[in-house]
Order: structure tokens, then sequence, then C-alpha cells
């Protein structure tokens, strides 16, 4: 089945962010639910969230979900 994986830490180096504490308080986001983001432990995230994430991040939902298809075997 295809997954849908959150490039949150990739973002986050690339834009020398180090903690999920700053990128919580930039996004005005609790550290519990970038946590859960983070260690890709959430099932669903709002529209609002992610709108957050990229603005903080200056990135495109694209960059941030990352759609993997399934390999074939």
């Amino acid at each position: 089945m295809p997954k849908v994986r959150i490039n949150l830490y990739e973002l986050m180096a690339k834009r020398n962010i180090r903690t999920i504490g700053e990128v919580a308080e930039k996004a005005g986001l609790s550290t519990k639910t970038i946590s859960a983001i983070f260690n890709n432990k959430t099932q669903r995230i709002d529209f609002d969230t992610i709108s957050k994430l990229c603005h903080v991040l200056g990135c495109e939902i694209d960059e941030l979900l990352i759609f993997e298809k399934e390999v074939a075997r």
C-alpha cells in the first residue's frame, strides 16, 4: 500500500533548525504535535498544521509530504 512520509527532519536540517521546540514555537504549535509528526507517530495532520509547517520551513506541500509508491515485487 502506498504511504505518505513526512519530510520534517530533512527540511529542518536544510534550514539549520535544530530542535522541534524551535519549529513548534515558530509555527505556533505544541511541541507534542511537532514531536509526533517528527517521529512519524501521527496518522492525520490538519491543513492548518501543514500550512504553518510549510510557512516556517519555507517549503511547498510536496516537499513536506512525500508520497512513497509501493515497490512492485
